[in-house]
């Protein structure tokens, strides 16, 4: 059976591992810059900063060039990092003052419609949460890893441990 020019481009595309991808706030005191770096397997010994031009060291372990999996921070080198969902907080807070403001307007009308409205909030809340992914996160300098397999030996966020930093 001969395989379709479009078949065989999805096969490829499915069996090439996705980049790493990292972002993270600059480490200079003075300078407020959010970089982000894609692919992060295949970067070099440092990272310049686009603001304020300083290079930062990054540590690339085997284990993040090899298996495309996090075992350390590559900007600190911290090795305890946790997994959390990567739902975009902005929205979340969007979603509960529009469907909020919303709720107390319909009470005013009827309690039914109030309670649907935030029902409705509720299933667009979990809708949002189930398509988005996981990212990795260091607790030290809070780092964020995406588009990387996930470590087993990381968990989700603990208070305990990020009050160590």
């Amino acid at each position: 059976m001969a395989i379709a020019p479009a078949d065989a481009y999805l096969r490829d595309r499915v069996s090439e591992p996705e980049s790493m991808q990292i972002r993270y706030h600059c480490p200079t005191d003075t300078c407020v810059a959010i970089i982000e770096y894609e692919p992060l397997e295949s970067c070099g010994p440092t990272i310049e900063c686009p603001r304020c031009h300083r290079p930062h060291p990054m540590i690339i372990t085997d284990a993040m060039r090899d298996r495309n999996m996090m075992d350390r921070c590559a900007v600190c080198g911290g090795g305890e990092l946790f997994v959390r969902k990567d739902f975009p907080q902005r929205l979340g807070v969007a979603i509960v003052a529009v469907f909020g403001l919303a709720a107390i307007y319909f009470f005013r009308i009827s309690v039914m419609h109030a309670w649907g409205v935030l029902a409705l909030a509720a299933m667009l809340d979990l809708v949002i949460y189930a398509l988005v992914g996981k990212v990795t996160t260091c607790y030290a300098c809070r780092a964020e890893y995406r588009k990387c397999d996930l470590n087993p030996r990381h968990e989700g966020f603990d208070l305990a441990t990020s009050e160590k930093y």
